[in-house]
């Protein structure tokens, strides 16, 4: 999977709804690697919470936490009816001071990389009803439960922007029927497949047409001018990344050093960590992720442990074999 961040804001309110649900405690989310103070940024240098980055395979992590847990199989409904005013991203805040629904959430596909690059929104009318579809990209790791937060929260954002409640015509869904069916019918309706093509709202029309309660033309154009600002410098960082990558790819039998790729780049070390931190991503992960990917390639192919070690740029095989124990 390609290094992408995600909002900031979107880990950390996950983190702390998976604490406030009782899903797990503090110590099993460290035991897990995942430290909500180390996840942000906090020196005065650094831009607001609301614009910082982390890693995705962070938010992965803590999705697979969240479905570990036997007791709340309905999680992903759970979260997707919960919205904290407190956690919300440059991105949801701009869409909040939009005067109608609908462009709000033309902002919202045109520029959802700001919350999570891997989610997927398109809207056509068909039969006269409004068709929302939502899928991850290809190649995604995210559980099922993920597409039942992101689908049941759109509603619910719906619902809390305009103060109107719109339960859909008819929802597709692509996973088979869960036991806890009857949950979804208390966010979507009666009228529910399971096992479908693709994952789909069917909406009356009017569902973009209603306007949002308490929009503030000034609020959105300050909030406009730093969300653009953000993704433009997304945009920026996620080509810097695209060309780290490359370059570790080049250099990696050689040991892929930081050194090797601050020269190619014509960028300090200190500048280098500092853009890549920006992106919610580090050399070393990017690094690391790289050989993890490849060594699984690898193994498939039945290359022997010696000549995997030497392709992954190790020093000796027995750096690939505790690489190994963290990997698999």
């Amino acid at each position: 999977m390609k290094d992408r961040s995600v909002s900031a804001m979107a880990v950390l309110d996950l983190y702390d709804q998976l604490l406030h649900l009782g899903v797990a405690t503090p110590a099993q989310l460290n035991a897990a690697g995942l430290y909500r103070e180390r996840l942000v940024d906090s020196s005065s240098a650094a831009p607001p919470v609301q614009e910082q980055r982390i890693a995705e395979t962070r938010l992965l992590a803590l999705w697979q936490v969240a479905v570990s847990s036997a007791s709340l199989p309905h999680i992903g409904l759970l979260l997707g009816q919960h919205i904290d005013p407190d956690a919300r991203g440059v991105l949801a805040s701009w869409l909040l001071q939009c005067a109608r629904v609908d462009e709000a959430f033309a902002i919202f596909v045109q520029h959802i990389a700001l919350m999570n690059p891997s989610e997927r929104w398109q809207a056509s009318e068909a039969n006269g009803r409004l068709e929302l579809r939502f899928s991850f990209a290809p190649g995604n790791r995210y559980p099922q439960a993920a597409s039942e937060r992101s689908m049941s929260a759109l509603l619910h954002w719906h619902r809390a922007a305009t103060g109107v409640q719109v339960l859909p015509l008819a929802c597709d869904f692509t996973f088979p029927e869960p036991a806890y069916a009857e949950r979804f019918v208390e966010v979507f309706g009666r009228n529910l497949r399971f096992s479908r093509a693709e994952n789909c709202l069917q909406l009356p029309n009017s569902f973009l047409q209603h306007p949002i309660q308490g929009a503030n033309p000034y609020l959105k154009r300050l909030l406009q001018e730093r969300a653009l600002h953000t993704y433009a410098q997304l945009q920026r960082d996620t080509l810097l990344v695209s060309r780290v990558r490359s370059l570790i790819h080049a250099n990696l039998a050689s040991g892929a050093s930081i050194q090797a790729v601050c020269a190619a780049l014509h960028l300090s070390r200190p500048t280098l960590y500092r853009r890549l931190k920006q992106d919610g991503t580090s050399y070393s992960e990017l690094l690391e992720n790289i050989r993890k990917d490849l060594a699984r390639q690898h193994l498939q192919q039945g290359l022997a442990p010696a000549a995997i070690s030497e392709a992954l740029g190790f020093k000796d095989i027995s750096t690939l074999h505790r690489a190994f124990k963290r990997w698999f």
